[in-house]
């Protein structure tokens, strides 16, 4: 399993990879469900739920799922990827970069003061996507 942060909204990130599978013509299934996280305020933990954007990609035994969570302040979206083989992940996760306006790391400088400089999912963004696509 690998989960990366990608600096766009997850409805675009959506997009882009649905975008993806297409230009590739991988046979796959699309479906929405729900994620629940824990959002920390203080020390008082709330349970939250994600609306999920999930993609089995049927040929590749592979399931991603795209969505975000709105930690304290701002939004931070993930993508998640498991099964298949991880040179499969590798090359789709490749695509997808560059498929992209910018790289999936690099934040504008809005999120990272809304979100925070060293917020999660933002700091280690790119070492986290380069130790996967490199």
């Amino acid at each position: 399993m690998v989960k990366l942060p990608v600096c766009f909204e997850s409805q675009s990130t959506a997009t882009t990879f649905r975008n993806l599978l297409d230009k590739l013509g991988y046979k796959y299934e699309r479906k929405n469900i729900n994620r629940s996280y824990t959002r920390v305020a203080i020390v008082i933990a709330f349970e939250r739920t994600a609306l999920v954007y999930r993609y089995k990609i049927k040929n590749k035994g592979i399931t991603v799922d795209i969505w975000e969570e709105i930690p304290s302040s701002g939004r931070v979206t993930y993508l998640e990827i498991t099964g298949g083989n991880e040179q499969d992940q590798k090359i789709i996760l490749q695509k997808f970069s560059n498929m992209l306006p910018r790289k999936p790391w690099e934040y504008t400088v809005s999120q990272k003061i809304r979100n925070g400089w060293f917020s999660q999912g933002i700091y280690g963004a790119k070492k986290s996507w380069l130790r996967i696509i490199k």
